[in-house]
């Protein structure tokens, strides 16, 4: 069992070293997208002038992808993982012990296993969210056939995934 843990929060560390380079990448590509845009636009290019909230949607979601590592890193320390979400810091964290995973109940377990594995499940949410919102992004602009439903879906099971210790606490809480 401890071999999994230390497993899963290696994949966690190498998600959070990733996910905020993919986040400045997606935040220069939004803004240089929405800077074509408008260069096209002023030259009389067709190609957007039937959805002309393409520009302003690119610009928002440029500072949100600029932003969201660390939202994501405050998220983290308010969870009380201490995990860092950076391109400049590697703060790599502690995997827990999963010696002592049984509980006194099986609602104590069941919390237990989650404290083990809940900096994996918080970086898995976030890869969720960011996805979620690249293809919103990909409807917005006509790119992708899909439903805002779907992208709405996945962002909110991204978050639960974040806050994955409140959710289990209120769930053995709810069941007991």
């Amino acid at each position: 069992m401890q071999g999994l843990v230390n497993f899963s929060n290696a994949i966690a560390d190498g998600i959070a070293v990733l996910l905020p380079a993919a986040c400045y990448l997606a935040a220069c590509a939004c803004f240089f997208f929405a800077a074509w845009t408008l260069r096209g636009l002023a030259y009389g290019n067709p190609a957007h002038r039937h959805r002309p909230w393409v520009v302003a949607v690119s610009l928002v979601l440029s500072g949100v992808f600029a932003s969201f590592p660390g939202f994501l890193t405050m998220a983290n320390v308010s969870a009380g993982t201490g995990l860092v979400a950076s391109l400049t810091s590697y703060a790599p964290t502690a995997p827990g012990n999963a010696a002592n995973v049984l509980g006194a109940t099986p609602q104590q377990t069941v919390v237990n296993v989650v404290e083990l594995f809940q900096r994996f499940f918080q970086m898995f949410g976030a890869a969720c969210v960011f996805f979620a919102i690249l293809r919103w992004r990909a409807i917005v602009n006509g790119r992708v056939q899909g439903s805002p439903l779907a992208c709405g879906v996945q962002f909110v099971f991204g978050v639960l995934c974040i806050n994955v210790l409140t959710v289990a606490t209120g769930l053995v809480a709810l069941f007991t």
